[in-house]
């Protein structure tokens, strides 16, 4: 099966935790659910809310170490009692990502059935994506026996735990040395292997492998002896490889310390946005709109999200009317567009990494229709393919907003004809109002009206009015209030 591409610019991804999703629909057939047996209502929701890719976190076969170690560390005992104070030892099945074999773990139906659940998706004109590690592998990966000159050793000859630079070390993974060509030429093999069942990666703390990164981390500990070290970046040489069977793949890079841009120009589709998460959470209107300045293309490259499976539940640390504001402008922006399972439904507790399932929790209707109303705004085709730009409010009050506009582009896939759409957000803990001028073609000498895409209201105003650069449009809005306008001439 070739890589299924999606025809927007700016994608919508759901990202599922594949054990959990797997156990809450076995607890609702009352059956075992395989990825094969996964119920068609099931895909059927993720088409109707938008779904352009499908990332399935955890699918892949794990050891006996990492089971092992996470039972018995006594921080991640305390974890489970937070998160899941009825676990039992069955539920502790280790870190997905510590992975002995990049092969589907039986448990959900074995390689058959993810080709099973691809076809399905595919079907629905949803793309698959999974995991891909880099830095490290399981300590019991098949590679660490036969292929031990690739790993960095301890003084006792054992491959060293895994790590980044500012974090201890993993202790349930092996750290595999990208400073040899032989460790560079076995993850590009295994990389392929992973594409020949995807349509995409996301490639977890990508920037761990970037050359100069690697060698600093790891510069106290020499290369294996009489080893060819490898030279120029991994990433080029691997999306490459991949690339020459399987053109249209996607790379997705989780990374930090500002090496996002760095990920980009080495052929990383899109790069995950902590910056804008970081200032969604915990900055100021002010923050967001110089994030939202960046270059276009940098933009067009972003995974703007608001929670995700190492991040708190947006539930648990931000009030409803604030999160709701995040969620709205990491769902308007550009790039690709990050949903997380159980987020549409207002959940509150992270699940653990290391467990099979996670508490059953209601579901706040009130989220879900804010989300179900969101995302059928963001399914509109201006919201996908079409232009944006930011918009400068005016007034005493307009450093608590954050507004843009996206305007259609034909060659794109958007009709000309498609009304513009204007976003505006006080992101503010109190009410405000200002002024914005917009700047958007055929407005002006017409009467036009403003239906705002998620109350429904609608505004009828002067074009010249609002086009006006001392008058614009004029909103008030309470704290963290949000309009969505479509602009009807």
């Amino acid at each position: 099966m070739s890589s299924l591409v999606p025809a927007h610019q700016h994608p919508l991804l759901y990202a599922i935790f594949a054990r959990v999703w797997l156990h809450e629909l076995s607890r609702a057939a009352k059956a075992r659910v395989t990825l094969a047996s996964v119920p068609d209502a099931a895909l059927d929701r993720l088409a109707a809310l938008g779904v352009d890719y499908v990332y399935l976190m955890g699918v892949w076969t794990l050891g006996q170490e990492g089971p092992r170690f996470s039972l018995t560390n006594p921080d991640l005992r305390a974890e489970y009692d937070r998160v899941l104070p009825d676990w039992t030892e069955a539920d502790v099945v280790g870190s997905p990502f510590a992975v002995a074999r990049y092969e589907v773990s039986p448990a959900f139906g074995g390689d058959a059935a993810l080709a099973d659940l691809r076809r399905r998706l595919a079907s629905r004109g949803i793309g698959l994506l999974l995991d891909f590690v880099p830095n490290h592998v399981a300590r019991d990966h098949h590679w660490v026996k036969e292929k031990p000159e690739c790993f960095i050793a301890g003084d006792d000859g054992a491959p060293l735990s895994g790590r980044d630079p500012y974090i201890p070390p993993w202790p349930d993974t092996a750290q595999l040395d990208y400073r040899l060509a032989s460790t560079r030429a076995l993850s590009i093999e295994a990389l392929r292997s992973v594409a020949s069942r995807c349509d995409g990666v996301r490639c977890d703390m990508a920037m761990l492998v970037l050359d100069d990164v690697f060698r600093r981390t790891w510069s106290k500990r020499p290369p294996a002896e009489r080893k060819a070290e490898a030279t120029g970046e991994f990433w080029a040489e691997a999306i490459d490889a991949v690339r020459r069977d399987h053109p249209s793949f996607v790379f997705i890079a989780e990374a930090f310390w500002d090496l996002e841009w760095r990920l980009q120009m080495l052929g990383f589709d899109y790069t995950f946005d902590k910056s804008l998460y970081d200032r969604l959470s915990h900055a100021s209107a002010s923050s967001v709109r110089g994030h939202l300045a960046a270059t276009p293309d940098y933009q067009r490259r972003s995974v703007r999200f608001i929670e995700h499976h190492d991040e708190p539940r947006i539930a648990a640390v931000l009030p409803p009317d604030r999160r709701r504001a995040a969620e709205f402008i990491a769902a308007t922006v550009p790039g690709m567009r990050f949903i997380h399972h159980g987020q549409l439904e207002g959940r509150t507790v992270r699940a653990s990494l290391h467990l099979a399932r996670a508490p059953e929790e209601p579901v706040d209707q009130a989220c879900l229709a804010f989300h179900e109303r969101l995302l059928s705004a963001v399914r509109r085709p201006i919201l996908r393919t079409g232009s944006f730009a930011t918009l400068t409010p005016r007034g005493p009050g307009a450093d608590a907003f954050v507004a843009y506009r996206w305007e259609p582009l034909p060659a794109c896939g958007a009709p000309r004809s498609a009304a513009p759409l204007v976003a505006v957000v006080n992101f503010a803990p109190s009410r405000g109002g200002c002024r914005i001028p917009l700047d958007i073609a055929g407005i002006a000498g017409r009467k036009v009206l403003l239906v705002d895409l998620m109350t429904g209201n609608e505004h009828p105003r002067d074009g010249d009015e609002l086009v006006d650069l001392s008058r614009g449009l004029g909103v008030e809005l309470p704290a963290y209030g949000i309009h969505l306008f479509e602009i009807r001439r």
